[in-house]
């Protein structure tokens, strides 16, 4: 089978591997379309702590595919359950991750599949319900933020994770501000429930860029008595500053929010299946399997999302 491995930060090749066996538990999926996303393009420029721990390392993580001639999505990873994290209802500390989307096949661990695999339901196109593993996540930040009916909610970020924490945090009964993005961005954020703005002042501010400067501006933004969620990851080595004033004296909440859960996939398939929002406005582009090396190297301007076919 062919697939794309990551060798090194900008060393990506798309070459014959064997293909996976599954043990006990396991399932192996037909990939029908796998999609490019930001965690992705980071890890291609800069590598990552878990995605590149041992290169060359399978890539991708959201898929659409076939088992058994019925159409099926997994979330990337799956908490054990047992541990402290999953005992007191937090993250989980032992999470088993999924990788390797881009690929004729993919192997699906036990544990995801027992837990984080899903038909998908008819009508939802593959592209679309492909993006059950981000809106998962993202479901989970405005969870984690707290937002309640009439919040202003102001979302650093303009790219499909702006888009998609707009819808969520407008359908909990927020009202999104989108805050920076290329106009070409920017132009979808009506569609998503959201307004552009500055957001200043918002109850609360959800950082969705990835950027040190950005994780200082959302702690700006927010109003005393508000609530920041840093959504977006930084390098293990980021010291990005704070206002320590502001974080002390008008007593801001500061939150992190990383991943999803198996409640906020099951809730993201059913968001998408709704139709709510145009979900497939977010992929911009289509490329070959063989061209994707080419695309993380000089992505298009104008890319949000990137349909990927064997």
């Amino acid at each position: 089978m062919r697939a794309a491995r990551l060798y090194a930060p900008g060393d990506l090749r798309v070459e014959d591997v064997p293909k996976p066996a599954p043990g006990p538990g396991d399932v192996l999926v037909r990939v029908e379309v796998a999609l490019t996303d930001g965690t992705d393009l980071k890890t291609y420029r800069r590598g990552h702590p878990l995605l590149l721990a041992d290169p060359p390392a399978p890539f991708g993580h959201e898929f659409c595919g076939i088992v058994d001639g019925r159409r099926v999505v997994a979330a990337n990873s799956a908490p054990c359950g047992a541990c402290e994290g999953c005992v007191r209802g937090e993250q989980c500390r032992e999470l088993v991750f999924l990788s390797g989307a881009y690929g004729d096949w993919l192997l699906i661990p036990e544990r995801i599949a027992g837990v984080n695999m899903h038909d998908v339901p008819p009508g939802v196109a593959p592209e679309v319900a492909a993006m059950v593993e981000p809106l998962g996540c993202c479901l989970r930040g405005v969870e984690r933020a707290g937002v309640r009916t009439g919040d202003r909610v102001a979302i650093l970020g303009a790219g499909p994770i702006g888009l998609m924490l707009a819808a969520c945090a407008a359908d909990a009964g927020g009202r999104p501000v989108v805050v920076g993005g290329r106009p070409e961005r920017r132009a979808l954020i009506e569609e998503f429930g959201a307004e552009a703005g500055d957001g200043r002042g918002a109850d609360i501010v959800i950082e969705a860029a990835g950027t040190e400067e950005a994780w200082f501006e959302a702690e700006e933004l927010v109003r005393p008595g508000g609530t920041v969620v840093m959504f977006g990851g930084l390098p293990r080595d980021a010291r990005p500053p704070i206002d320590a004033y502001r974080l002390h004296y008008e007593e801001l909440t500061i939150r992190g929010s990383f991943h999803h859960t198996p409640a906020t996939v099951r809730a993201a398939l059913g968001f998408l299946a709704s139709g709510a929002y145009p979900w497939e406005t977010l992929v911009t582009h289509r490329v070959l399997l063989d061209d994707l090396p080419a695309l993380f190297a000089d992505p298009p301007r104008d890319l949000l999302k990137a349909a990927v076919t064997p």
